[in-house]
């Protein structure tokens, strides 16, 4: 049996999806499984133990799919485009959330019940298969490469890793309204290193140096920058680290993949309660972000800090 799993947002998207595709593998481990979805997001894949392909969205994706002859397609981006891709796959079984017209695409359509954490919500699609999920654990390996690149990272900054309480800091968001003031980011990473000998990495992105340079550049204190680290760089470099903090992204996920605590800031209209796992190593703030200054959110997170170090 053959399943393509469709997934075509950003990483975090992907990685939250990855528990349903280990609870298909070890309930069925004679099924391949492929995951669909754009090529920034392959590398979270690369070393997924539980896939047996990824299929990157482009222009002979589509004749790609028909030629795997796949028999169950799981489409979770409720979109026109992934239902077409479904709806042609030549797969027998389709399935997705309902939605208005989506008999169109699919012949398997349950109802979502909102569950909280957005992983048991992904997993709700489990339950036509009669698939019992394992956990919500995310799945994130990467390879010797990628240890020896951080490691090297490390040794040139004078960090070690068994020592020293290392913090990854993200600033950045593709959506405005989850940012977070970067002089306000650059106050906490001082207040960190004064009050807890943290050694504060800034995490940045492609096309975010500038940005991540200019907040460094107002920290009274010295603080490191990650080089060019891809995702699995960074799943290696928080590996090795005691606490993330950031919005809700992506490099949050890639935290919470390796059992790393993470300190997440909300605005006021998103849910902690969907985005943040339920579990004790994972806090947050919440509130207007123009109005939440350092020296609350510092204070909210030395509870936490003293909770995990």
């Amino acid at each position: 049996m053959k399943i393509l799993i469709i997934v075509f947002k950003g990483i975090g998207d992907v990685l939250l999806t990855t528990p349903l595709v280990r609870a298909i593998k070890k309930n069925r481990v004679d099924v391949e499984i492929y995951f669909f979805t754009k090529k920034r997001c392959e590398k979270a894949l690369k070393y997924n133990p539980y896939l047996s392909g990824i299929l990157i969205r482009g222009e002979t994706a589509f004749w790609e799919i028909r030629r795997r002859k796949f028999d169950l397609v799981i489409d979770y981006m409720l979109s026109s485009v992934s239902g077409l891709y479904a709806r042609f796959s030549g797969a027998q079984k389709r399935l997705a959330f309902w939605r208005p017209h989506g008999f169109l695409f699919y012949n398997l359509m349950p109802r979502f019940k909102k569950k909280g954490y957005t992983i048991y919500d992904r997993l709700q699609l489990l339950d036509p298969l009669g698939i019992n999920y394992d956990g919500i654990s995310i799945d994130l390996k990467y390879g010797s490469e990628n240890a020896a690149k951080v490691s090297s990272f490390f040794e040139k900054n004078g960090l070690d890793p068994g020592k020293d309480f290392i913090v990854t800091f993200h600033l950045t968001s593709s959506t405005p309204e989850r940012r977070w003031s970067g002089p306000k980011f650059a106050e906490l990473a001082d207040l960190l290193s004064a009050e807890h000998r943290a050694k504060v990495i800034f995490l940045r992105g492609p096309g975010e140096f500038s940005y991540v340079e200019n907040v460094m550049a107002l920290c009274r204190k010295n603080h490191i920058i990650t080089p060019d680290f891809d995702i699995l760089d960074l799943a290696a470099l928080m590996h090795n680290s005691g606490l993330h903090v950031g919005g809700t992204s992506g490099p949050m996920h890639i935290a919470v993949s390796q059992n790393t605590p993470t300190f997440t800031i909300y605005n006021h209209i998103e849910s902690p309660q969907s985005w943040g796992p339920p579990d004790k190593i994972h806090q947050y703030i919440q509130g207007d972000l123009n109005k939440l200054s350092a020296i609350h959110v510092f204070e909210e997170l030395e509870k936490h800090v003293t909770n995990v170090s």
